[in-house]
């Protein structure tokens, strides 16, 4: 049995450990599915910024797995959200990437111009998956005080 679950003394915050424990395999299965995805697209080009999404699910996939089993060790905790924010900012700037890929050299921020750039050939949105996942993360270890 996962850790958290034995410390749940209600019913509420057994529910909450459940919604953790499926928020963070959402976010382990993403570490694992969306580098293969962007293998299978062909994204592993040569420039060393197409990389960048795959040395990002190492870690995230590594903190993700042991913040299942281990949440109270302090060092793993902010490895994790650490982790966590790069992969939210990876998603971000890799949606500015996207954006400056699709407007082909005539960059023009005016809302017609912005919205092909947004259809084009570089999907925009797929980027924002690692902040997806960065977010989901970060909610699963959420605690209110």
């Amino acid at each position: 049995m996962i850790p958290a679950f034995r410390s749940a003394n209600t019913t509420t915050q057994w529910a909450l450990e459940f919604i953790r424990l499926v928020m963070l395999l959402l976010c382990l299965v993403g570490w694992v599915m969306y580098p293969v995805e962007l293998l299978l697209l062909d994204h592993w080009t040569e420039s060393w910024q197409s990389k960048i999404p795959f040395f990002v699910a190492i870690p995230g996939f590594v903190f993700t797995l042991w913040m299942l089993f281990d949440r109270s060790t302090p060092w793993v905790r902010w490895a994790f959200i650490l982790t966590m924010w790069a992969s939210v900012f990876t998603g971000v700037l890799g949606a500015y990437f996207h954006l400056l890929w699709n407007f082909e050299g005539e960059v023009a921020w005016n809302f017609e111009a912005a919205m092909q750039a947004m259809a084009g050939s570089r999907p925009v949105l797929a980027a924002m998956a690692f902040t997806h996942m960065g977010v989901t993360g970060l909610l699963a270890i959420y605690r209110a005080r």
